[in-house]
Formats: structure tokens, C-alpha cells, sequence
């Protein structure tokens, strides 16, 4: 369902989409509130055909998940899960992504903490000799690198450790990533046994050390269940209009890992309702491949009305493992069958959703659910605080710069560059009190008469300020100023906030009044005191040191500050690896890439005569001259 302004506000599937839609717009139908605010809202309503159920949720679950309609059920924290891969080649290595592709490699996952996996490559690493360089083992190196000083590496690349010796390591490695510590000591031991008997005693003191560390870790996971079982366990809990998922992640019958989820959208909807949602979510975003690769990787969908088109399924490792075969939940999720239908695919074994009544399974899915209810509490009481020192600090903000209400929303300009070379500015936006990124905007400075501050900041705010101008200009028709809507910057900003003093601000206050915005509040945060300045008061604004207010306008411009001092960053490294040869026409990259080969640097080839420029492969009597004659003879 779409409103006029284009913007997505609820997807929904039904096997009669005539019937479920014709429910939200009959005559005398009675809806929870939050259902007939959004039916108000409705425009216009698209549809996908699909060819089963299956597809439906899955294409549901994704559409969801890439345009998050205000009026679902949606994931707070929605992100894609991290991996350990082991990869495939000669001398693998363990690394850690977010991409499964099916390259052969070894994936391990996924896992629910990104930091948890950092921390458990680095104990793979340290407890294993394994090769962390990508340079290829073609026996060209001639002395190995610090990490085999330092006993992290048994340096392969120079022929030091075997190909084979080095497989056995990674079978270690694979055994102690599936769990299956107790033949992994039992293999260590052996060695360890084995070497002190032929005397070789530093290898047996690294088998010892190594025991030691797999006994450690083995200990640290707490077992949940004697048999070796692969489940998830999820729990809801409910509070002030809000909903925590638990997920607690078994496999081998060890608890590996445990997340919670704080659901959006909830309101009046039932246990059941969110359950299905939360699991078509939660196992949508755990089985998917690369960035283009989704879980609905069975068809392509068309624009618009027109059908999907099948393609060609292709196998994806990790997409497995990701599904245990149980799922215990605290409620039994709607559409129950079709769901189990779609995991026991991805799987290719039978998956079973279920509510435990009684017994181990019950007992320990209670305390899934306490910790659901403890994580809600605790977000609860964050939120609350945090809306409350928010409100605060734009109320006390409004007082000191007495303007008619809190400023929901706040603009900060700042502007980087090194005695005017690679100019840029930021623009970053706060509303309510919390950064919106997905409205940060950067712009390239085209003034370049040397530095000059206060001509980059007035391009700056020309530049953005021509837009509400626009919008607001009453001579207009109705139609443009509905077009204007649509273009960058059309919202208005309560207070302008320029990262700077005196100077700076006056110079902003040139640019409204030459735009006939001097109604629009601006103000100047000065970095020495960090006082407060407004245009045609000579006294500067001094809040208190602990102001909430003055915590706010000094996140704000600090944030600007990081904006457009990254984006400067990235420019002067982008320029410092540039070469002359870069702005000539007729010369990309394969045949930049061939001059210097021949010639090993620009001023390698200013010295070449125009005979030797010509004799390099795809150049020119003409390329040549252009060349000699752009780099000086």
C-alpha cells in the first residue's frame, strides 16, 4: 500500500488479495487505530503475483526488510550476519566476512556478534599456526615475514612447513569450529605424546600450549543438553507497547551464542502475529548470500504488476547451518506450516517449529523468556532516560536562544580544507536530538581562489538554502511547489548551527538576508569556549559546562567536524594518487598502465623521445604528441 507521496507504507500478502484488500476500505469497518490512520494514508495499491505460498513470505520478508513501511512489523536491529571462512585455496586461511558465495570455501556460522567472532578468529589464530598474508605460496620468497618470529606462522612461503602439515592444521581448525573438541584433544594428545617421545620438545610444548587453550574455550561454553542437539530457542516478551525477541542459538547441545531484537510496529498485535514476522525476518537476513543475493533467490521480480521470472536456484553454503532442525518458541507462529515448508527447504531436511509444554525443553525456553523480559526492561529505562535528557537538552536550548520552540530539527555546517586545497563541507541533521545520517550531505567546493573559510561556508549555505527558497516562494503553482517537495533539502531546518565564530556567522548571515531568509535561526559554536553566538549580538551565549543543551550543540558540531573532515581525507588521498597521465584524454587505464610499465614514472617518460612513447603497445603518433606536449619536453 502507497501513499501520495509515493513512500511505501505497509506490505502484506494473502492467497486472495481481493479479499484481504477490500477489508481495510469497507464501509462501516471498524480498525485499531493505528490500521485506520494508515487506510487514510493509502493512495494507491500494488501487487506481485508469485507462484506458491512459500514465495510470497519470502518476497514479503525481503521487501520488508529493504523499504521498512512504518505500518509492519519490522526488526530494530535488522543487519547481516557475520561468518568465519575458511578459505579455498592452497594453504587456506581464516578470515572473517559477511558474504557466503559458493567458491568452495569452508563457512562457519553465522553468527550473532560480530566482536564474539572477531575475538574467536584471533583465538583460532593464536592457538593455530595458520598464515594470515594473502600473497601467493609460489616458493619466490626467500626469508619469512615477523610472524613466524614470533611463532604465529610456520612460514609455508618459504618451504619451512609442508603442504600437507599445513592441511592437518586445518583439519584441527575445522574440528574445533564444529565442535568436536573431545577428538581434537584426543589428536593433540597423540601428537604431543608422540613428539616428547622422539625428543622433540618444542613442537610437544606448542601441542601442550594449544591443549591447554581448547580446554579452556571448551569449558567457557555452558551445555544445555546432553545429547548433541542443533536448536534455537526464541521468547517474547511485551511491555509499554514494546516487544523484545530472545534467540538463544544451540548446537551440539551447547549454547553458542544469544541475541535480542526490540520489534517495531507492534501495538495491538498478537504473540502469534510477531512470532511469524520476527522468524520470516530473522531467517531471511541469516541465510543470505552476497549483498545481491537474497533468500528469495528463486525468482526475480519484475516492476510493478508484472509476474516474476524463475531462475535458475543456486546453491549457497551456510545457508544450512544457519537452520537448526527445531525452533522452540514461546508462540506458536501464524502461517506455521508454510513457514516449516520454506526452513525445511533452505535446509533440505525437515524443520519443525515448536511450543514445549512440559519437561527440559519447557523449563528452558522459561528462561529464554526472563531473559527477554530483563533486555526489554533494560531498553525500557534506556529509552526513557535518553528521551528525557533529549527533551531537556532542546527545551534549555530553546531558552538560551530564546526562539519560539524546541528546534526539532537542527542543521550543522562545517568546512574542511588545507590552505584551500581540496575544499568540502558537511552538512549533518539532528532531529529530536539524534542524528539522521540518511540526511547527512557532503558537497565539493567549487570556490578556489585560495583559503577562504567564510566564501566556502556562503557557497555552502547558497547552495542548500536555494531549495527551501524555492519551496517557500508563493509565486509558484501548485504544481511546481509539489515538485519542489520531492528535490533535496526540502525541509526546513529549526536551527541552523555553523561550526564556527564571529566570523563565520556573520559571514551566513550575509547569505540569509541576500536570500531573504533572515527569519530562519542560525547560531555560531565557537571551539575555544564553546560560546554561542547569534548575528547582531556582540555578547556571546555561555551555557552552563554540564547544559544538556551545551552537550547537544557541541555533539552536533563535532559530528559536523568528522563529516567533512573524512570527506576531505578521502579527497587528498584520492589526489596524492593521481598521476599526470590521469587527466589526458585517450589515455585510461590499460594504456597508463602500459606507459609506466615501460617507463617506470611520469618523469621517466617526459625524458623519452616520441619514437619510444609511439613503440608502446595501443599508443599513437598522435596519443604520443598529446602526451609529450601535456608533460613538458
Amino acid at each position: 500500500m502507497v501513499g501520495a507521496d509515493g513512500d511505501i507504507l505497509y506490505i502484506g500478502k494473502a492467497i486472495s488479495l481481493r479479499n484481504r484488500v477490500r477489508s481495510y476500505f469497507q464501509e462501516g469497518a471498524v480498525h485499531h487505530p493505528r490500521t485506520a490512520a494508515m487506510v487514510e494514508k493509502v493512495a494507491d495499491v500494488r501487487t506481485i503475483v508469485v507462484t506458491n505460498e512459500i514465495e510470497a513470505l519470502i518476497l514479503e520478508a525481503n521487501l520488508i526488510k529493504r523499504h521498512q513501511p512504518p505500518f509492519n512489523v519490522r526488526l530494530r536491529d535488522d543487519k547481516r550476519y557475520p561468518y568465519l571462512k575458511v578459505t579455498n585455496e592452497r594453504f587456506p586461511r581464516v578470515v572473517f566476512t559477511r558474504m557466503v558465495r559458493n567458491d568452495g570455501a569452508r563457512y562457519f556460522g553465522p553468527y550473532t556478534n560480530a566482536h564474539g567472532l572477531r575475538e574467536l578468529i584471533d583465538l583460532v589464530r593464536l592457538v593455530f599456526p595458520l598464515r594470515t598474508c594473502r600473497e601467493p605460496i609460489d616458493g619466490r620468497r626467500k626469508r619469512p615475514c615477523l610472524q613466524y618470529h614470533i611463532k604465529r606462522c610456520l612460514a609455508p612461503c618459504v618451504g619451512y612447513q609442508t603442504e600437507e602439515d599445513y592441511d592437518k592444521t586445518i583439519d584441527e581448525v575445522v574440528l574445533f569450529l564444529e565442535g568436536k573438541q573431545e577428538s581434537l584433544l584426543r589428536r593433540l594428545q597423540h601428537e604431543m605424546t608422540d613428539a616428547a617421545e622422539h625428543l622433540n620438545f618444542e613442537a610437544a610444548a606448542r601441542l601442550r600450549d594449544r591443549i591447554v587453550a581448547v580446554h579452556r574455550v571448551t569449558q567457557e561454553q555452558k551445555v544445555v543438553w546432553k545429547s548433541r542437539l542443533d536448536m534455537d530457542l526464541v521468547a517474547i516478551a511485551r511491555s509499554q507497547g514494546q516487544a523484545c525477541m530472545q534467540v538463544f542459538l544451540v548446537r551440539g547441545g551447547k549454547l553458542i551464542a544469544q541475541e535480542h531484537f526490540i520489534l517495531e510496529g507492534v501495538h495491538e498485535q498478537s504473540d502469534a502475529h510477531l512470532t511469524a514476522e520476527f522468524l520470516k525476518q530473522f531467517y531471511t537476513a541469516r541465510t543470505a548470500g552476497a549483498p545481491d543475493d537474497s533468500a528469495f533467490s528463486a525468482i526475480r521480480v519484475a516492476r510493478d504488476n508484472q509476474a516474476p521470472v524463475p531462475e535458475k536456484r543456486r546453491t549457497n553454503p551456510g545457508r544450512a547451518a544457519a537452520v537448526p532442525k527445531e525452533i522452540l518458541v514461546s508462540a506458536l507462529p501464524e502461517e506455521r506450516s508454510t513457514i516449516e515448508s520454506w526452513l525445511s527447504e533452505v535446509k533440505a531436511q525437515r524443520v519443525r517449529i515448536l511450543q514445549p509444554q512440559r519437561g527440559a525443553r519447557a523449563e528452558y525456553l522459561r528462561l529464554v523468556r526472563k531473559n527477554a523480559e530483563q533486555n526489554l526492561k533494560a531498553f525500557l529505562a534506556h529509552q526513557e532516560v535518553q528521551e528525557t535528557a533529549q527533551a531537556r537538552s532542546l527545551t534549555d536550548l530553546a531558552d538560551a536562544l530564546e526562539l519560539p520552540e524546541p528546534p526539532h530539527r537542527i542543521e550543522c555546517y562545517d568546512v574542511s580544507n588545507i590552505q584551500g586545497s581540496n575544499p568540502v563541507a558537511s552538512m549533518v541533521v539532528f532531529v529530536e536530538g539524534r542524528a539522521k545520517k540518511s540526511e547527512y550531505r557532503k558537497f565539493k567546493i567549487q570556490y578556489d581562489r585560495g583559503p577562504n573559510d567564510f566564501a566556502m561556508m556562503q557557497e555552502t549555505l547558497r547552495r542548500r538554502l536555494r531549495y527551501l527558497r524555492r519551496e517557500t516562494d508563493r509565486t509558484e503553482t501548485a504544481m511546481e511547489r509539489e515538485l519542489a517537495k520531492k528535490e533535496k533539502f526540502n525541509k526546513k531546518p529549526d536551527l541552523l548551527l555553523i561550526d564556527g565564530g564571529k566570523g563565520q556567522l556573520s559571514a551566513v548571515a550575509a547569505v540569509l538576508e541576500e536570500l531573504d531568509m533572515t527569519g530562519l535561526p542560525v547560531a555560531g559554536l565557537a571551539k575555544e569556549h564553546e560560546w554561542l553566538y547569534l548575528p547582531n549580538q556582540s555578547e556571546p551565549i555561555v551555557l552552563p559546562p554540564n547544559s544538556p543543551a551545551l552537550h547537544l550543540v557541541a555533539r552536533v558540531r563535532d559530528e559536523a567536524h568528522r563529516f567533512a573532515v573524512t570527506f576531505h581525507r578521502q579527497r587528498r588521498a584520492k589526489t596524492m594518487t593521481q598521476s599526470a597521465l590521469d587527466a589526458l584524454a585517450g589515455i585510461g587505464p590499460v594504456r597508463k598502465k602500459r606507459i609506466l610499465a615501460a617507463f617506470g614514472s611520469v618523469a621517466a617518460v617526459k625524458r623519452a623521445s616520441l619514437d619510444e612513447i609511439v613503440a608502446v603497445k595501443g599508443m599513437t603518433p598522435e596519443l604520443a604528441s598529446r602526451v609529450k606536449a601535456a608533460l613538458g619536453e
